[in-house]
């Protein structure tokens, strides 16, 4: 009688210690983030970091991390509320902003690396004039896009009638470009550096491009106090990231399926990457330059016909969110030691 009425407390005590921990989970706010699985650089390894370590428990929250191939995918889960979050880049937002969307532009872990045109290594272009009368594909809405727009106007060529510019995903870009079945590509790092390190491709032309992380309104009004505890969080991933190199490029590698090196190389780009040592030397506050260069966008799209509405960046900007968090992590000893790797 007295065992069975032990194993009756020890059964009750399981389902005390169950409803516990249910509920401590319960009060954590569940946070939905996307993050590039493909493309880009940065957010990517910082995207894995927050996956499989414990940097958002730490932080009081209950993260769904799930990483999505491209950014205008992610753009699509955050206008349906699939997602809270998206760590994507500048054109990818100001896409989102024009379409009316409650969203903000909370932060930025500054350069992606390169934006740039890309032929095959034995092509004879050599210039942005010589793709007249050829093809050039890129994923339409994204980064990619506005770029090869811009050059070919600058050399009065015109998009759709001297130079035929397709609409590719990021997987048939690369495919195309590999097999030589179009002219040019517009890609980005890590597949700049990673074509040019295996000699498929040259550059013809590049330039540089921001992330950016953008957050439902929605979820910033009835969460405040986790979505500062997320930017927190970002902060810390992002350190992990820099003081991590080998172990993050190997988990992002795994992911994207490519090289090391040309991860890690084209990774230098980013300040952070490169030279982050403390949680003092992360800024992500979005720089006066990065909002002129969403302005500069939203402007370029609207008057190219490409969204029907101009992108209100003054208002997409939230400036206040990132001022909160840095309040908060002043209040705390930040200790790194302290993460654990959840996942391998």
């Amino acid at each position: 009688m007295k065992k069975i009425i032990n194993v009756i407390l020890s059964g009750i005590l399981i389902f005390i210690a169950f409803d516990l921990c249910y509920a401590a989970d319960k009060s954590k706010a569940l946070i939905r983030i996307a993050y590039p699985s493909v493309g880009t650089l940065v957010n990517g390894q910082v995207g894995q970091v927050l996956e499989k370590t414990d940097i958002l428990e730490q932080n009081g929250l209950q993260g769904a991390v799930t990483a999505f191939q491209y950014g205008p995918p992610m753009m699509e889960a955050l206008l349906s509320g699939k997602i809270d979050v998206a760590l994507t880049s500048e054109q990818n937002v100001v896409v989102l902003l024009a379409k009316g969307f409650p969203a903000r532009v909370i932060a930025s872990l500054g350069s992606a690396g390169r934006l740039g045109l890309l032929v095959p290594v034995n092509s004879p272009i050599k210039s942005i004039l010589d793709l007249k009368g050829r093809k050039v594909g890129t994923v339409f809405g994204s980064s990619a896009h506005r770029p090869i727009l811009v050059w070919l106007k600058e050399e009065n060529l015109i998009p759709g009638k001297d130079v035929d510019v397709i609409n590719m995903s990021g997987g048939e870009l690369n495919a195309a470009l590999v097999n030589s079945s179009i002219d040019a590509i517009m890609s980005w790092d890590p597949f700049v550096e990673d074509f040019i390190q295996k000699n498929i491709a040259r550059l013809i032309k590049a330039q540089p491009f921001s992330l950016a992380v953008i957050m439902a309104e929605d979820f910033i009004q009835k969460n405040p106090e986790a979505a500062a505890e997320f930017l927190i969080s970002l902060k810390e991933a992002a350190l992990y990231m820099a003081t991590h190199k080998e172990q993050v490029n190997n988990w992002y590698s795994q992911l994207c399926r490519l090289d090391i090196k040309s991860i890690d190389e084209s990774s230098k780009f980013n300040t952070i990457y490169k030279n982050a040592k403390t949680l003092s030397d992360i800024d992500i506050t979005p720089t006066e330059d990065f909002i002129k260069t969403l302005k500069d966008i939203a402007d370029f799209l609207f008057t190219e016909g490409l969204t029907s509405k101009k992108a209100d960046i003054a208002t997409g900007v939230d400036l206040e969110l990132i001022k909160k968090a840095e309040e908060m992590l002043s209040k705390i000893q930040y200790d790194p030691s302290m993460l654990k790797v959840i996942a391998e």
